[in-house]
C-alpha cells in the first residue's frame, strides 16, 4: 500500500512501448511511484506487493494468460486492490473471457487521451495526505466539481452515467464493493451512486461498512436499482439510504437528480 502517504502503482505491460513510457512519465508527476514487470506470473509475483493498483497493459500475449489473470485478480481482491486493464476492444473482451469481470475495477478502452487517462488512474489511487498544496490553489476562476463514485457490476452502465456526468462533476468509477469501501475510505467523495444488487459486496453490504467507519460513515449513498416495483423500493429503501435511482431513468432526469442534490443537499427520487 502507500508509503509515506505516496501511492504505488504496478504497470504490467509486454516490452516498453511509448504510451506506457508516457503514463509512466505522467504519474511521476503527480508524485506516485510507478513499478513497471513483465506480464510474467514469476515478475508479477515478485512485484505486486504493496501496490495500490496494478494496471496491466493488454497485447497479444493475453490470449493465452489465464493463469496470470486469475493470480493477479485473485492477489487483488484479497488486498483489496485495484485490478484496471487497457486494451483494445477485442482485448478487453478476451479478458473478460479468462476472468470474472467482477473483479476488474476498471476497463480503459484504446484509443483514449493520455491527458484524461491519466486523470482518471489518478482518481482511483488514495490521495496523498502529505501534500505541497499546490493543487488546493488552484486558479479562482476554476469551478470546483463535486466528486462522484459510482459502483455496478456493469460496465457498460457505469460508462454511460460517467459520460452523462462527466462534464459537470468528477465520476470515478468502480465495479465493485470490495473497490468502492476502499476507494471512500482513501478519496472521501461527496455522493456515493451505489448498485444494489451486486455479487460478493453488494450495496447493502457497503453500505454497512461505509456506516462503520467515522471517516465514511455521514457519506451520502444512493442507490442503484432496476426494480421500479412498490416492494422492491421498499427493500432498498430499509437501509434508509440518502434515496434510489431507477436504472432506467433517462439520461436528463439523472442529471437534473444529481443537480438538486449538491444545490439542496437533498436527493429527489425520480420514478422512470
Amino acid at each position: 500500500m502507500t508509503t509515506d502517504n505516496v501511492p504505488e502503482l504496478l504497470i504490467i505491460s509486454q516490452g516498453s512501448a511509448f504510451m506506457v513510457n508516457s503514463l509512466e512519465n505522467n504519474l511521476k508527476k503527480e508524485g506516485i511511484l510507478v513499478t513497471r514487470c513483465e506480464p510474467t506470473v514469476r515478475d508479477v509475483d515478485e512485484k505486486i506487493d504493496g501496490k495500490d493498483m496494478v494496471l496491466l497493459f493488454a497485447g497479444e500475449y493475453i490470449q493465452n494468460s489465464s493463469g496470470l489473470l486469475s493470480y493477479i485478480t485473485s492477489k487483488c481482491s484479497d488486498e483489496c486492490n485495484h485490478f484496471c486493464v487497457v486494451g483494445y476492444p477485442n482485448e478487453l473482451a478476451e479478458i473478460e473471457k479468462q476472468v470474472d469481470v467482477s473483479r476488474i475495477s476498471a476497463e480503459f478502452s484504446r484509443p483514449f487521451d493520455m491527458k484524461d487517462f491519466t486523470a482518471k488512474i489518478k482518481s482511483l489511487l488514495p490521495h496523498e495526505q502529505a501534500d505541497s498544496g499546490q493543487e488546493q490553489e488552484a486558479p479562482a476562476e476554476n469551478v470546483h466539481k463535486h466528486d462522484i463514485l459510482l459502483c455496478d457490476d456493469d460496465m457498460m452502465f457505469l460508462k454511460m452515467v460517467q459520460e452523462w456526468l462527466h462534464e459537470k462533476y468528477n465520476v470515478t468509477i468502480v465495479k465493485t464493493g470490495l473497490m468502492a469501501v476502499p476507494f471512500a475510505l482513501h478519496n472521501s467523495p461527496e455522493l456515493i451512486m451505489l448498485d444494489y444488487e451486486m455479487p460478493v459486496m453488494n450495496g447493502p453490504k457497503v453500505l454497512e461498512a461505509l456506516r462503520e467507519d467515522k471517516k465514511t460513515a455521514q457519506i451520502p449513498v444512493v442507490f442503484l436499482t432496476g426494480h421500479s416495483d412498490r416492494d422492491s423500493v421498499m427493500e432498498v429503501m430499509k437501509m434508509r439510504p440518502q434515496g434510489y435511482l431507477l436504472k432506467s431513468t433517462k439520461k436528463e432526469d439523472i442529471i437534473a437528480s444529481v443537480d438538486n442534490f449538491f444545490a439542496t443537499g437533498q436527493w429527489k427520487n425520480m420514478q422512470a
